[in-house]
């Protein structure tokens, strides 16, 4: 009954918030400009993170307990949040952004330091000390998966659902190990997401922004991450690797052929995979059911495997 309190919850408070905000978004000038690599023709409101962070935070505010995992996963959530929000506003450059994601990751994994050590003393053993590489991995993870969910967000509704399939998987993968908290996490953001994405598909009446793309990819880093180190099994760490296969391969495609084409390897392009199925004639919608598609299949791969 508590999973499904917050999930409603969570879906109502995003439904009701997000036409309000897409309001004040215009009124304040927070809006996404078109641009030569954009898709989008008009000025469209980026408040989205914000909706979906109100969701996610009422939801569980009403229901449960801050504490614990939760609680460590909030503060970094706000703190990618609020980085979001002024990189909306100012565009700050990636170096800089990288540097600040680093502390919401530090923050998650200090505070679950003693179950990263048990992971590594039960499971990573035969590597001897370079087990503790671990914790320099699960910083590139979370920053990395961040901006995979940032990258991938190029067309209306893309992202939302990509994380939405993501979350689910995640809710089935910890509801199987009786993982409370972070089963709460992902039916949280799972329904703050699917109510927002209403308003999010094509076409689009608010868009994620990056306050919106960041929070959820941190959260899905982050929720993966301490489900493998839950699970005690070492190969579960390819799960959240196949769930989140597609904004994964595509960031690391961009990076190629950035590095291949001698361009900053932060410079934006209209070389992602949805930027290519659009230039062969596939209608906007299409192109998004197709790569929601993929990533389903990619979900369905995992839970397979795992269960």
């Amino acid at each position: 009954m508590k999973y499904i309190e917050v999930g409603v919850i969570a879906f109502m408070v995003s439904y009701i918030l997000t036409p309000y905000m897409a309001r004040v978004g215009k009124k304040q000038n927070m809006i996404d400009m078109p641009g030569h690599r954009k898709i989008h023709e008009e000025a469209i409101p980026n408040l989205g993170g914000i909706v979906i962070f109100f969701g996610f935070l009422l939801s569980l505010l009403f229901v449960v307990q801050i504490e614990g995992q939760i609680k460590a996963l909030l503060i970094g959530g706000v703190i990618i949040l609020l980085l979001g929000v002024v990189d909306d506003i100012v565009d700050l450059s990636p170096k800089h952004k990288f540097i600040i994601q680093m502390v919401p990751a530090l923050i998650v994994i200090i505070y679950n330091s003693d179950l990263i050590n048990s992971f590594i003393v039960n499971q990573l053993k035969i590597f001897d000390l370079l087990g503790y590489l671990l914790y320099p991995i699960l910083i590139f993870w979370i920053v990395g998966v961040t901006n995979a969910i940032n990258l991938i967000d190029g067309l209306d509704g893309l992202a939302c659902g990509i994380s939405l399939i993501a979350l689910v998987t995640f809710l089935i993968l910890g509801l199987r190990q009786n993982l409370e908290a972070l089963s709460l996490i992902s039916i949280a953001l799972a329904g703050s997401i699917l109510a927002f994405l209403k308003f999010n598909f094509y076409p689009a009446k608010i868009f994620l922004g990056d306050s919106g793309s960041t929070f959820a990819g941190f959260m899905l880093a982050s929720i993966g991450a301490l489900w493998v180190l839950n699970s005690g099994n070492a190969f579960f760490i390819l799960i959240p690797i196949i769930i989140l296969a597609l904004p994964i391969v595509d960031t690391l495609f961009a990076i190629w052929r950035r590095y291949r084409g001698h361009y900053p390897i932060f410079q934006a392009d209209k070389g992602h995979l949805h930027h290519r199925l659009l230039t062969r004639g596939i209608a906007h919608k299409n192109v998004v059911f197709i790569l929601w598609g993929i990533s389903a299949i990619c979900s369905v791969i995992a839970l397979v495997l795992a269960l």
